[in-house]
């Protein structure tokens, strides 16, 4: 038997959906077979459903998209209703909306579009709360009004991580992504890449031992691609926790190659150089730089002799308050001509070497021995497929922190972390909501660094959603009227020419 169920937000809309009762063996369960939207008329059936559309629905007659009568509605009662946190809500969504790969989000779930955003907004502006959490922040948020159809009960949003986690819906996001950052044109991108450990205690088979550089977890590693121009995250895959970084390099590359993405400089950690990884960018005459370990045999045969003499004036070179001394040394990968720099960092030098001195004393090691290893102290090696200048060599390398500053931002501004789904569908899919949110701040953070003025020295890509969040606004029968901004609020939407209106017409919002 079928029914229609209806469900009274807390401002007084009313929404219904259409269920069935059936009978499994002994017992009688429930079923929902069809979500109708927003009531406008119960007693005739009258109802908006997606695309904010008006239609008849009747469990007799079934539906009705051109009923005789439409009446006229009223989204809220006639009297005050709710006073909602609005600043954050409403900052972000102006924000996001003139974003370059705003569609690419929406379109990510056409269906569950508003779901979507509203779980977006949850990430972004909550504490990295647990999705139990997100339907109470929803109804006493803004969101509630931007986003009228979303469902953030714990059981849809198990299921929309599981539909943003399917393989399609991955890489129609990251191809129409990609598409926005970069256009369609065939230019080439120098990018940067790495990965971070992902600890979780869950029972997927991609959560395994890691031992990454003595630290021992289990855990999936997630690998990112930054633009190295605009430090925008480009891409993302994840991979067992066993699997080491240099294995992942070329298959990496090859991802973003399927998506039309031109790489014409890649700049890696010392975890992805292999002599058989060079060889591969080589031949495919993709330019890298990357830092070299002290056991390379690349490393050790370029080093040879060359720590001598190396801290004078004629091979110093400053970069910002360091003072590093560097000397470049050919050499040969395979048949291809590539060039090690030899590094000696001033400060970690002088660190290092009294240590070093007062070790040896007390061990009783001979002087030879200890004169041989204060040559090498703070000691480093860059290896580059391209004939780079000294001076130049470590500004481009150091671009590499801006994959840092991503990882950060993921970690603790986007909900990266703790893991709270157990199937590696869901993980999937709560990998891409984070690389959303992750590209979201990081525009955010560079945009505030941009535009900032002096008044406004003090806010940060942190503080200004506290400020905002105590913005408030209050629900009428017809209009949400926000209350009046602190200076700081004011601050924020003057830096990025946010319009914050007097009044908003509930008629405007879809719900």
């Amino acid at each position: 038997m079928s029914y229609i169920h209806y469900d009274t937000k807390p401002n007084g809309a009313v929404y219904a959906s259409v269920y069935e009762s059936y009978r499994e063996g002994n017992r009688v369960k429930t079923r929902r077979l069809e979500t109708l939207g927003r009531v406008v008329d119960k007693d005739a059936g009258i109802f908006r459903g997606r695309g904010n559309k008006l239609f008849q629905y009747t469990i007799e007659n079934g539906r009705n998209d051109s009923p005789d009568y439409f009446p006229e509605e009223q989204i809220v009662p006639d009297q005050e209703k709710l006073i909602l946190d609005f600043g954050d809500t409403w900052f972000l969504k102006e924000y996001i909306s003139g974003l370059p790969f705003y569609n690419c989000i929406v379109n990510a779930l056409p269906g569950e579009s508003d779901t979507l955003l509203a779980l977006l907004f949850f990430r972004m502006l909550t504490n990295r709360k647990a999705s139990c959490h997100a339907k109470p922040w929803y109804e006493g948020n803004y969101a509630y009004l931007a986003f009228g159809r979303a469902d953030l009960t714990s059981q849809n949003i198990s299921k929309v991580l599981s539909k943003l986690g399917q393989e399609e819906t991955q890489r129609s996001f990251l191809r129409e992504y990609l598409s926005s950052i970069y256009g369609d044109t065939e230019e080439q991108h120098g990018i940067l890449i790495d990965s971070t450990g992902v600890p979780n205690a869950t029972k997927m088979d991609i959560t395994q031992i890691s031992n990454h550089n003595g630290d021992i977890n289990r855990e999936v590693r997630v690998v990112y691609v930054i633009d190295r121009k605009s430090g925008m995250p480009v891409y993302f895959r994840y991979i067992a926790g066993n699997i080491i970084d240099v294995s992942t390099l070329i298959t990496t590359v090859s991802e973003l190659q399927q998506y039309g993405v031109s790489v014409n400089q890649a700049i890696l950690d010392a975890g992805y150089f292999s002599e058989k990884n060079a060889q591969e960018l080589l031949d495919n005459d993709i330019p890298f730089l990357t830092r070299l370990a002290p056991n390379k045999p690349i490393f050790k045969a370029a080093s040879e002799g060359m720590f001598e003499g190396l801290m004078s004036q004629k091979y110093a070179y400053r970069y910002g308050e360091r003072l590093v001394f560097i000397r470049k040394v050919p050499e040969k990968i395979g048949n291809h001509q590539v060039y090690v720099y030899i590094c000696i960092d001033e400060d970690m030098y002088l660190m290092q070497h009294k240590k070093t001195i007062l070790n040896a004393l007390d061990d009783k090691k001979a002087a030879n021995e200890t004169d041989s290893a204060v040559k090498q102290l703070g000691a480093f090696a860059l290896l580059s497929s391209e004939d780079l200048s000294e001076n130049d060599i470590l500004p481009l390398y150091y671009t590499r922190q801006q994959v840092e500053q991503v990882f950060d931002i993921s970690k603790n501004y986007a909900d990266l972390l703790p893991i709270r789904v157990q199937s590696e569908e869901r993980f999937a899919g709560h990998l891409l909501l984070c690389f959303m949110a992750t590209a979201i701040f990081q525009r955010i953070q560079k945009d505030l660094l941009k535009r900032r003025s002096k008044k406004a020295k003090s806010l940060n890509a942190e503080s200004i959603w506290d400020y905002l969040r105590n913005q408030k606004c209050k629900v009428y029968d017809s209009f949400a009227v926000p209350q009046e901004p602190r200076k700081e609020v004011n601050a924020i939407y003057d830096i990025f020419k946010i319009q914050m209106p007097h009044k908003i017409p509930l008629s405007t919002i879809q719900v």
